[in-house]
């Protein structure tokens, strides 16, 4: 199975590269990651000083802080090799590409990438966040996921609605199929998801039911537009208080039956047995309890 992040990524802030002062503010937000916009949100005459902004903001907010990556522009576009020759000085974590279709789009940008690579006296790799955007994204999903360098798929709800010609809204049951499905795929190949935007910015229990969706979906988080949401979704992608208490029980039960040579317990009445523990322990180092459960 492919390395997967181990940072969390509740709440990844898209963040228009062309704003000088957002920029300044989106590292304070206390978003998991941020998404530095130089595609949609970015017009044409302005993407040369987006690029810049973007590297500067790169080079000023430490990797540890956060997961910081840039989304560039479509591969389909005449810009996206110049957004990777101006960003890549500062050593983003991931490339988001938006509207990747199938694993052989990738070629370009990869072969791209290992170019620069190779020019550079420190050991720098970074990965791909691929968007799936389409019914054609969705399909080959999972193909696309198991690219070696690609870390984290990311959907793109609003451009999948639009090619769907279905309604948008809090009900998200017209794209069950396709999320269920982008879900499976980046499970297979070991890599997180991200769930796609909310738009209604005035709509807070709206954004925190599609939270609670994508979370019991298997989403490792939520892509957020607004500083706004990104509270709400940190709180909503981590385990309940309930949940965290049911996994602390589980894990010391199922020690306590280890060391009787036993590989199943009962815990309230339930039975489990190995997959059981190593989910609690999951759960429990999401909170920062445990730091490793690689002997479960």
């Amino acid at each position: 199975m492919k390395h997967t992040e181990s940072r969390l990524l509740r709440s990844v802030l898209y963040v228009p590269a062309s704003q000088k002062r957002v920029l300044e503010k989106a590292p304070k937000l206390k978003a998991d990651a941020l998404i530095l916009d130089l595609e949609d949100s970015v017009s044409p005459q302005a993407k040369a000083e987006a690029r810049q902004l973007a590297c500067e903001t790169l080079l000023r907010v430490p990797e540890d802080a956060l997961v910081r990556t840039v989304r560039i522009n479509g591969l389909s576009t005449d810009w996206w090799s110049e957004d990777i020759t101006t960003v890549f000085p500062g050593q983003p974590d991931g490339i988001v590409v938006p509207k990747v279709d199938g694993v052989e789009s990738l070629k370009p940008l990869d072969d791209q990438l290992s170019h620069m690579e190779k020019s550079l006296v420190c050991e720098y790799r970074p990965s791909i966040w691929a968007m799936i955007e389409s019914p054609l994204g969705v399909i080959n999903a999972h193909a696309i996921a198991s690219h070696p360098r690609v870390s984290c798929l990311v959907m793109g709800t609003s451009d999948l609605i639009a090619a769907l010609g279905v309604r948008a809204g809090v009900d998200r049951s017209n794209l069950a199929m396709a999320l269920q499905q982008s879900v499976l795929a980046a499970k297979a190949a070991g890599v997180p998801i991200l769930d796609g935007v909310f738009l209604d910015l005035k709509d807070g229990e709206g954004f925190e039911t599609q939270c609670r969706e994508g979370a019991g979906l298997g989403f490792a988080g939520k892509t957020v537009i607004h500083p706004s949401q990104v509270g709400p979704a940190n709180a909503l992608f981590l385990p309940s208080d309930d949940e965290i208490a049911r996994a602390r029980n589980t894990l010391v039960l199922w020690r306590k039956a280890q060391q009787r040579g036993e590989e199943i317990c009962l815990v309230e009445g339930v039975l489990v047995e190995r997959l059981h523990a190593r989910r609690a322990a999951i759960i429990l180092k999401s909170v920062g309890e445990i730091s490793d459960f690689s002997t479960i």
